[in-house]
């Protein structure tokens, strides 16, 4: 579903329009568009506005994140430059940015304000820098929380200032400062825009001494590294989970004609690739199929769904082409009376065959709607199984699990994976905190640590997994589709980073599945809940790169 809104303002300080040439002192330059002759466009259009600003507007999704729009002035470069701007977020999914030291339409800096939904209502406000390598991906440097300054609610303008000198970036907003970050990958450059859903730019100035332009190739295309699995089959598609049968056969589980924020079981579809990904067959799923799947340590495959000490399990034996008729689960009594319904989900496996379901489930303490901030309260447990998802455990609390007195209720989606020494770190989904909160489990799920402020920021994320290499995968929505990686079980994240922006799809929830050693096939949904896309990404020792055979 295409997020709709108000016009979005970006008053930035850049460069002009004017013949470009060397020149031996800085100038102040106002920015035009004017006829677009000198710009490049990429997947939008842009216009002067009577009040001497820029408006941009969407044209198409084209192949590189998805719906991402770019403007490239080809006759102004710069090195060091110095800006001021206002920054405006009129929606509650947006990304507006100041692109500088350009050197084509794949590579270029990219300072710039993503925003979403949950962040938005949260009322936390974020600046980012990200180098755009030519690899499809935006690698961001810098993923900053900018204290002292509001998200919501919309219109309020913020004043920001930028100076890059030499590798160095910095940002301040209403004269706090916001992001500081050294880096040296490009050190002249193109200068332009950029947005995301519905933006405009105001008035753009900049102070700078110009350098002498690139020759500016349009006809460098966005990189594609993502595709459609299931173009024939409806759109709202979701509700996805990944195995790999016996056979070698890779399976993706999901459902199309989901209504928004709606994940249950209707219009279930079974894909079956035999490529490894690449391409798929699909069909309306199996008879007895009702649930997400998941292969045991004996390679049998399950189907589970369980809601609140009640569901069933079916079993294939036959790489899931037919499916056993359902039996009722066998869960351990009682479950909490409060919250008064648990949802289960997110499965994984234990080296040894243990299955763990992360549960979540709404307070009666929530009050008024999730916009009036503290208002909503949840809370986050899991359940075990050691039979094959035969009989689960009686959920535990995420949160301090052996104090009956504590329960942090800020806690919705939770994932985990399982550390070399036999731990699990969880990351779980806020209402509120700026940051993810992460717990540790020390003895298979039994109990858990207090919950603490984790690595980073994340909404609606994809159960991580784990590569040969024992890196550790964990996409979140926020900032757009961002991959963060771990090589140390969660002690360091990213290669010290700020995570790899894949895609900005807005909704993001997904699968990831390892194809093969070190390569991962990530399914999920995209930003205007139409049709489902995938990648493969490649783990290697200088960091996440999409795969190609």
């Amino acid at each position: 579903m295409r997020t709709t809104s108000t016009t979005l303002a970006l008053l930035v300080v850049t460069c002009g329009t004017v013949a470009a040439c060397a020149d031996e002192s800085p100038r102040v330059q106002s920015l035009k568009i004017g006829d677009g002759s000198s710009w490049h466009f990429v997947n939008s259009k842009w216009s002067d506005t009577d009040d001497g600003g820029i408006a941009g507007e969407r044209t198409g999704d084209g192949d590189g994140l998805q719906g991402y729009c770019l403007a490239f002035n080809k006759k102004e470069a710069y090195a060091d430059l110095e800006a001021s701007f206002n920054v405006q977020m009129n929606t509650n999914h947006a990304d507006q940015g100041l692109i500088v030291r350009a050197q084509d339409p794949t590579h270029y800096y990219l300072i710039h304000f993503p925003q979403c939904g949950q962040q938005f209502r949260a009322q936390h406000f974020w600046v980012a820098l990200s180098v755009a390598d030519g690899s499809g991906y935006l690698r961001m440097k810098r993923v900053n929380l900018v204290r002292r300054v509001a998200s919501n609610p919309f219109g309020i303008a913020h004043r920001a200032k930028v100076k890059v000198t030499g590798n160095r970036f910095q940002v301040w907003i209403n004269g706090h400062p916001a992001l500081d970050e050294r880096d040296d990958t490009y050190q002249q450059g193109h200068v332009g825009l950029s947005g995301f859903t519905t933006f405009a730019h105001g008035r753009v100035t900049l102070t700078g001494k110009n350098v002498d332009p690139f020759n500016w190739d349009d006809s460098i295309p966005q990189v594609k590294n993502w595709f459609v699995p299931f173009p024939d089959v409806e759109d709202k598609q979701g509700s996805v989970t990944l195995a790999k049968a016996d056979n070698g056969d890779i399976l993706c589980a999901f459902a199309a004609g989901i209504e928004r924020a709606d994940f249950s079981n209707k219009g279930r579809y079974l894909g079956r690739s035999i490529d490894g990904g690449k391409s798929w067959t699909v069909g309306p799923a199996p008879t007895n199929l009702t649930g997400d799947i998941q292969r045991l340590k004996d390679g049998r495959l399950v189907s589970i769904s369980l809601v609140h000490g009640k569901g069933t399990r079916s079993e294939s034996i036959d790489n899931g082409f037919t499916w056993s008729v359902p039996t009722p689960i066998e869960a351990e009594n009682p479950w909490p009376t409060d919250p008064a319904e648990i949802q289960t989900g997110y499965p994984f496996s234990l080296k040894d065959g243990t299955m763990i379901r992360f549960c979540i489930g709404r307070h009666s303490t929530w009050t008024d709607p999730i916009t009036k901030w503290g208002a909503v309260h949840c809370q986050a447990f899991s359940t075990r199984s050691v039979d094959g998802g035969k009989s689960w455990s009686v959920p535990v609390n995420l949160d301090a699990s052996e104090r009956d007195d504590m329960g942090n209720l800020d806690l919705t989606e939770a994932v985990g994976f399982e550390t070399r020494d036999g731990k699990i770190m969880c990351l779980i989904r806020p209402i509120y905190s700026p940051w993810m909160w992460e717990t540790w489990s020390e003895d298979q799920g039994q109990s858990w640590s207090p919950c603490v402020r984790g690595p980073f920021p994340g909404w609606a994320p994809s159960a991580p997994i784990k590569t040969q290499s024992e890196v550790a995968l964990f996409p979140t929505r926020f900032p757009g589709v961002t991959l963060h990686h771990t090589r140390d079980d969660g002690m360091t994240w990213d290669d010290g980073g700020g995570g790899t922006y894949i895609d900005t799809s807005i909704w993001a929830m997904g699968a990831l599945l390892e194809v093969k050693p070190d390569v991962v096939l990530f399914v999920y949904m995209d930003s205007w809940m139409t049709k489902m896309r995938s990648q493969f990404i490649h783990v290697t020792d200088r960091g996440l790169v999409p795969y190609r055979e």
